[in-house]
């Protein structure tokens, strides 16, 4: 995956930040898309930490503008997208 572009919705915590942190793992640069800045700050760091190359950005999956201008900076950042773990819900109150 070293060169790869993986964008993860949901990225900031549990199912999804492991999955970016694997992406990470295998070399992929890491798009963390989520609402919580807090939570996705986080998990940058951690991803950081791993020497991964990893960018958040603010993103509700149940605004399809807002998921038309995630995939649009994705690109714009890295100049591609690869791989695409849908795993952001709309409800409750996660990240």
């Amino acid at each position: 995956m070293k060169g790869k572009v993986a964008m993860v919705t949901g990225g900031s915590s549990g199912i999804g930040q492991a999955t970016a942190m694997a992406f990470a793992k295998e070399g992929a640069r890491v798009v963390i898309a989520s609402r919580s800045k807090t939570k996705a700050t986080e998990a940058v760091r951690a991803i950081e930490k791993l020497g991964g190359e990893v960018t958040w950005i603010q993103a509700d999956v149940s605004d399809a503008a807002q998921v038309q201008n995630m995939v649009r900076k994705t690109v714009a950042r890295f100049g591609r997208l690869d791989y695409a773990f849908n795993n952001g819900g709309s409800g409750g109150k996660g990240g």
